[in-house]
């Protein structure tokens, strides 16, 4: 996280010096509330900030300097993990503004907001799906930007926790017993993520799931493929007994 959050401080002190570039007058009432604001920003003391920009915001629809304020909130409550509520403004500010320069650190800004919500593998994966969402839609729209490499970095992040997360739920079933619902999740697991780090230890639990079914030709022809693709593997050992049970059988 270290490079992201250098590139962090060198946005933010861009957006913080784009009021006096743009030739701010801080007699204003509303100039000097985003000048202390900018300043509490400055030192991080984003509580402060938080109210100063929020106050600009409602107080100043009309003011010139609102869409500073708007994202100076949303990057605000950002750095105070106050994620949900960053998500809104964040998300507000690319509706306004879908031209303006900074729009494409605000798509990227609104879905780390997912990505700090987002849990282990075994709890819900809400965050992590939208959060991969989010990210997908800034790849697409800004193949170039400077956070892009960022941005498919914790895409690929998220698929593996949502693909673990799917294990969870099979391992589940295959430690209850609930063999019928195993076997169509790893078949759909399959499907999806032909490439799965977990494809061995999918294959043997839907072998066994089979097995224990009586299906005995399909889980044969299961152990069978995951032999020929993992032959020493961690399961190898275990796909081949059960293989020769199902011979012994006759089956």
């Amino acid at each position: 996280m270290k490079p992201l959050l250098r590139l962090t401080a060198i946005l933010s002190a861009a957006l913080l010096s784009a009021c006096a570039s743009s030739g701010m007058d801080i007699a204003q009432p509303d100039a000097m509330m985003i000048d202390n604001a900018n300043n509490f920003f400055a030192r991080a003391r984003y509580a402060q900030a938080v109210d100063l920009y929020r106050k600009s915001v409602e107080q100043n629809p009309d003011s010139p300097y609102r869409k500073g304020a708007a994202l100076g909130l949303a990057d605000a409550l950002y750095k105070e993990k106050e994620y949900f509520e960053a998500a809104l403004y964040y998300e507000r500010f690319t509706e306004l503004y879908p031209l303006d320069p900074a729009t494409p650190r605000a798509y990227f800004y609104l879905a780390m907001c997912h990505y700090n919500g987002v849990h282990t593998p075994d709890r819900d994966q809400t965050n992590t799906k939208k959060a991969k969402e989010a990210l997908n839609r800034f790849i697409e729209k800004y193949p170039n930007d400077r956070l892009t490499p960022f941005a498919k970095k914790y895409t690929a992040e998220m698929e593996l926790i949502l693909i673990e997360s799917e294990m969870e739920i099979i391992r589940f079933y295959h430690k209850t017993n609930k063999n019928q619902a195993a076997i169509w999740r790893i078949k759909e697991h399959i499907k999806q993520h032909p490439n799965s780090p977990f494809m061995e230890e999918a294959l043997f639990i839907m072998g066994e799931c089979q097995y224990r079914e009586q299906a005995y030709r399909s889980a044969a022809s299961t152990l069978i493929t995951l032999l020929e693709k993992h032959p020493k593997g961690e399961y190898s050992a275990s796909a081949a007994e059960l293989a020769s049970a199902i011979k012994l059988q006759g089956k």
